[in-house]
């Protein structure tokens, strides 16, 4: 067959799939599709030499198609999960670059509006979720966060007594650098020597302490009974971790 691509869009979707889940089971991944597939109309066929059901603008041969395994192979995140949260944001109309996904037996497509039916093809999708993408140049190239990591999860016990820690360790060593200040009364634009920000003031250090207490629950101005919650957008999650080990973080 001639050499193809897949679309930056399916790309992307993979590599969110990666970073959400970093040890899932890639065993049923794809995105060409197999001798069965090129003998049928499928978004897994390159469009410009394969059986395809749109053809789009460009003369680019690439395949429209991506399967990933079901197995994300994390403890409260499943693909069942994943499948209902792109659903969430195709009804809403956030997310435009999907035409149907298929998984467990079911199948939405966006020209149902979105509507689930049960899916009758020679496989039922149990091993692998289906995602379809669109043939518009725009929304083939784009790149775009699928907000994948905005998918609640539960913390386990040892998450929570880790970020906790981690967190609690971060706020000991700002309020060390507060005590430093010394020679005056405290003062909140009191420079406290730091090192690599010379700049960096008590008021600094007191708004990283606020942020570090009441990240996980979405409150930065509770600098004492923030506690990690239950549940917690994965993305918050990591951004708490990256503050409690000093990585740069964006405000």
């Amino acid at each position: 067959m001639a050499s193809w691509i897949l679309i930056a869009a399916g790309h992307a979707l993979f590599a969110e799939f990666d970073r959400i889940a970093p040890s899932r089971d890639h065993a049923s991944d794809g995105d060409i599709g197999d001798a069965a597939h090129q003998n049928e109309v499928s978004d897994h066929n390159p469009d410009e030499t394969g059986s395809v059901p749109i053809h789009d603008a460009d003369k680019i041969n690439e395949v429209h198609a991506i399967d990933v395994d079901a197995d994300l192979r994390e403890s409260d995140l499943t693909m069942e999960r994943v499948v209902q949260f792109l659903l969430g944001r195709c009804r809403s109309g956030a997310e435009k670059r999907l035409r149907y996904i298929i998984y467990n037996r079911r199948i939405w497509s966006a020209s149902s509006g979105w509507v689930q039916k049960t899916y009758t093809g020679a496989s039922a999708h149990t091993e692998h979720a289906h995602f379809s993408f669109s043939y518009i140049t725009s929304l083939e190239a784009s790149t775009a966060s699928y907000h994948l990591e905005e998918i609640p999860v539960s913390l386990t016990a040892a998450d929570k007594t880790w970020l906790t820690s981690m967190v609690d360790a971060r706020v000991d060593a700002a309020e060390a650098k507060i005590l430093a200040v010394v020679g005056h009364p405290v003062e909140l634009d009191d420079k406290i020597g730091d090192a690599a920000n010379a700049n960096r003031s008590v008021r600094d250090v007191l708004k990283d302490v606020a942020k570090l207490r009441g990240y996980l629950v979405g409150d930065a101005t509770d600098t004492k009974n923030a506690a990690i919650p239950d549940t917690a957008p994965i993305a918050r999650q990591t951004a708490a971790a990256d503050l409690a080990l000093g990585a740069p973080h964006a405000s």
